[in-house]
């Protein structure tokens, strides 16, 4: 039971959300996020859920996305990821109150990161409103992330 509530509370998709499933395995998200490869906190992803996600923009590349509901009461302007042996705090940009982005042309480390074949990555929030940490899932990411670069026009 106990090691139960730890996998719970370690796979929780976000700090405010109540959810109590894992996140899905990365691939090919539709509805809101339709384009984009990640990770949802359900299956079906709807603007009130939490996505961590990579989309390709034909002016600046490979742009990770972090798409969530709550984001703009939370004031989320930076994050520390922890992905295996990365750990880096990155600025996020967005003028939207419910996405945050950074490109992953400006941070190569975070890149590898996301296709390194780690499982799991943590996200803390730096400098926000509210205190934020989740985890989300990386399982499939580098071959999402792989073919999604190789279609995308932009140069990387």
């Amino acid at each position: 039971m106990a090691a139960c509530l730890t996998f719970v509370c370690l796979v929780m998709p976000a700090a405010l959300a109540q959810e109590t499933e894992p996140p899905a395995p990365w691939g090919k998200l539709g509805g809101p996020h339709a384009g984009a490869v990640g990770t949802c906190s359900t299956d079906e992803p709807t603007d009130n859920e939490a996505c961590y996600m990579v989309r390709c923009d034909v002016k600046d590349g490979l742009i990770f996305e972090i798409g969530d509901a709550t984001l703009g009461d939370m004031g989320l302007r930076s994050a520390r990821f922890e992905i295996g042996k990365y750990k880096e705090t990155i600025r996020l940009d967005g003028n939207s109150s419910d996405r945050r982005t950074t490109l992953l042309s400006k941070h190569p480390k975070l890149l590898a990161a996301l296709t390194s074949g780690v499982d799991f990555a943590n996200m803390f929030s730096v400098e926000s409103d509210v205190e934020y940490s989740t985890g989300f899932e990386l399982t499939g990411a580098r071959d999402q992330i792989s073919r999604l670069a190789r279609s995308c026009p932009a140069k990387r």
